[in-house]
């Protein structure tokens, strides 16, 4: 666990889980959101692995997201090297 220095990544994390999780596909076939909460319900909390996936998206579906974020994909890759790198 990560804990977030601002409330702008906050947002950002949230937003960005928020797209991923409608357009995700994940190998068990259910939703993310249920599979994480499936023992305890999970609040405040962002999922990591599912903000990760962004990476592995072809760049058409990245450019969807980004536009979704008003924001480039540039900018997305940047900041989750950003937070990855800070755990280092």
């Amino acid at each position: 666990m990560v804990p977030f220095t601002s409330r702008d990544d906050v947002e950002f994390y949230t937003q960005l889980e928020g797209c991923l999780r409608k357009g995700a596909v994940r190998p068990t076939g259910r939703d993310p959101q249920s599979y994480r909460s499936y023992y305890a319900p999970v609040k405040h909390v962002v999922d990591g692995d599912l903000c990760a996936s962004f990476n592995a998206l072809s760049y058409d579906e990245q450019n969807k997201i980004a536009t979704e974020l008003d924001r480039s994909v540039g900018e997305i890759l940047k900041k989750l090297e950003d937070t990855r790198n800070g755990l280092l």
